[in-house]
């Protein structure tokens, strides 16, 4: 719903049958009645039914109208039992609106309990805040939150919540149009008996595109719906007994398994770029102050290249993030000029600085949006802002992707950046989700969907080295170095960055430990990753006692792998079988080489074979070799599959495990025999 924000409160609900209603409804627009909602609550089952839930989604139902002014009005009935001490959570519900254009009242909060007895939330117990994530940030004084705290919460409870929330038109909305669009997932991670989701619109109005995924289906009856307005077009869609999501690792979106709802009364992704571009456009244009901050940060480039990286290196690292969903305060932007004076801002608004800046040194730019899913969700069908969840700066032209010398990435074919302007945990113009999937670029005269670059594989780098000595005893010295690149280099990052010195000290001491029981620290070493132009590393000297395990005239090692944790494999099929398609980050390439010194008075009695393996999943190699007294050892992995399909999965699974055999890290020494025996 909503002019142009992202779905009033998009629900995670899923959707089943359409089944008939046994009790005659109430009007559109009029929540249950006394007499169901207490039959509904006297009726609830109970922890028994649903073992694995917190809480029971008894009733949702969300109405909503658009007048012939344009106003839009919300109004939902919420009926939740609490089945166990994780379903407490709903004794908090919160509600995010614009106070310049949006109101949201309540129209019945109250707990009921298990005796039937009812018990409304207090007056005091109903506020409006300012989100926490904004303190601080004045611009965004309107954005507030509704709370409202349920009293006498325990499991065997039901809370009923009836909100309603208008939405007023905006007066300037550019080319006259007053966009009206949802996203509603019908399905939760908590099971729901019924969820109905109503629209209303006026009779002369245009019929909307509709959508509907994962099996749901208009109900036959919507045009039949009574209503104070009946002249009008009404939609209507419901499900009944919709299982909980069992959420597992490395599942896909919501959308990609769950019913759900999209529509929307844009008729292209041309007009929606001109809507979104008539908003955009004139709050992104640099004043005096952002061109003379352009002409410092860019004094001593040499090329574009450099120039278009010292801006996105300013807007992204120094420019403070506020996190506000995508469209909860319309989609235009805050002047360019405010952002720069504030040093502050949410996605739209950075933005805004950075097209503004770059076009101020004379680059050509467009902002777009996107979705931040590992696979693209994106329904072309739907011209609808709701469907994105961020925003980036597509600069066209001819660049490579960072100033870092990849080995195993080196010089690429050139292309435009993707600037992400709240990227600060990844490296220069990278991006882990939303690789090759559709994003809407927003021209001045219009809009048209275009793939974002895709990565290789290489590109998501663990490079480790090593260089050991082992002595006779068992005792094992060394140093280890990893270089990473896109996702290990954003791990890295979002792992240490923010780390004081004491913790910092606290991870190279646990990473010390993980060579082995008793391994002491020598030195450690750690790349600046406030720089997002040079690689996330980290390095680590040591001394380990009895690593080789010394037993008669044979000795027993396990060759160590790169102590780091950023640097191991960034996922794994653990689970034996899945009901989801296993959905990760993306292609990656694990590369590690140890030489290890071996003791003098010792021969290798076994070794790791060379191997390779191969699969639609990617490959794997391991190499070994003794030479000049040293073993050298080598395995790489490179991973190319983003998603595997269920079916696919145990194959998937089998690769995987075959690359991390113990066997394959396995070496044994024999003491030689003394000359003349």
């Amino acid at each position: 719903m909503k002019r142009a924000t992202a779905g009033l409160y998009q629900s995670v609900l899923t959707a089943a049958l359409l089944l008939t209603i046994s009790l005659p409804r109430p009007a559109l627009n009029a929540p249950l009645g006394e007499q169901e909602t207490a039959r509904l609550v006297a009726d609830a089952p109970g922890a028994d039914e649903y073992p694995d839930a917190g809480a029971l989604i008894l009733y949702q139902e969300k109405n909503v109208s658009v007048a012939e002014d344009n106003t839009q009005v919300l109004e939902e009935q919420l009926l939740v039992k609490i089945l166990k001490d994780r379903g407490r959570r709903f004794g908090d519900q919160k509600r995010m609106f614009d106070a310049r254009t949006d109101s949201v009242e309540v129209l019945r909060a109250r707990t009921w309990l298990p005796g039937g007895q009812t018990v409304p939330v207090e007056a005091k117990a109903i506020n409006v805040i300012t989100p926490p994530e904004l303190t601080g940030a004045a611009i965004y004084a309107d954005i507030k939150q509704k709370v409202i705290s349920f009293g006498s919460i325990a499991p065997g409870v039901v809370i009923e919540l009836v909100t309603r929330t208008i939405s007023r038109p905006d007066t300037s909305a550019p080319l006259n149009l007053y966009p009206y669009w949802d996203v509603e997932v019908f399905r939760s991670d908590e099971p729901i008996l019924e969820k109905i989701y109503d629209l209303e619109i006026p009779a002369d109005f245009p019929e909307p595109r509709l959508f509907t995924g994962g099996g749901l289906e208009i109900a036959p009856d919507s045009a039949d719906q009574e209503s104070e307005r009946p002249k009008a077009k009404h939609y209507r869609w419901e499900v009944r007994d919709e299982p909980m999501i069992h959420r597992i690792p490395y599942m896909p979106g919501t959308l990609a398994f769950a019913p759900f709802l999209l529509y929307s009364n844009v008729d292209s992704w041309e007009k929606l770029g001109s809507w979104l571009g008539a908003q955009f456009y004139p709050k992104a244009q640099p004043d005096a102050a952002i061109r003379a901050k352009v002409a410092e940060l860019t004094a001593g480039s040499k090329t574009p290249a450099d120039t278009v990286r010292e801006i996105y290196l300013f807007v992204t690292t120094q420019v403070r993030n506020i996190s506000l969903q995508l469209g909860l305060a319309g989609y235009a932007p805050t002047e360019a000029a405010k952002v720069f004076q504030n040093m502050y801002g949410h996605e739209l608004d950075k933005a805004a600085l950075l097209s503004a800046m770059l076009t101020a040194a004379g680059f050509e730019n467009y902002p777009a949006l996107s979705r931040a899913d590992q696979v693209d969700l994106l329904e072309p069908s739907i011209p609808s802002a709701a469907q994105f969840s961020r925003v980036s700066i597509y600069v066209p032209g001819l660049f490579t992707d960072s100033t870092f010398a990849n080995p195993l990435y080196p010089q690429t074919e050139r292309h435009g950046l993707w600037l992400m302007p709240i990227a600060q945990y990844n490296r220069y113009a990278y991006y882990s989700r939303g690789q090759g999937a559709r994003a809407l670029v927003i021209l001045p005269c219009g809009g048209t969907l275009c793939r974002i670059q895709e990565f290789p594989p290489e590109k998501s780098l663990s490079y480790s080295n090593a260089s050991l000595e082992l002595d006779a005893e068992g005792n094992l010295t060394g140093q280890f170095k990893t270089v990473t690149d896109g996702l290990f280099d954003a791990q890295a990052r979002l792992a240490l960055k923010d780390l004081t010195p004491r913790e910092l000290e606290q991870f190279f001491r646990q990473a010390t430990n993980s060579v082995g029981e008793g391994a002491e620290m020598q030195s450690d070493s750690l790349s600046d990753l406030r720089d997002l132009t040079a690689p996330a590393s980290a390095g680590l000297s040591f001394s380990a006692p009895e690593v080789g395990v010394v037993q008669g005239e044979m000795m027993i090692v396990r060759l160590p792998q790169a102590p780091f944790e950023f640097a191991g494999l960034p996922y794994f099929p653990e689970l034996k079988e899945r009901e989801f398609d296993f959905v990760a980050d993306g292609p990656f390439v694990l590369a590690s080489e140890i030489s290890l010194g071996l003791p003098e008075g010792w021969t290798v009695a076994y070794s790791p074979e060379d191997l390779s393996r191969s699969s639609q999943f990617g490959r794997w190699n391991i190499d070994c070799s003794i030479s000049g007294g040293r073993l050298n050892f080598s395995r790489r992995l490179m991973l190319t599959s983003r998603q595997v399909k269920t079916y696919d999965y145990p194959d998937f699974k089998k690769f995987c495990e075959s690359f991390t055999l113990p066997r394959y890290s396995l070496l044994l020494l024999e003491k030689k025999a003394a000359p003349g025996k």
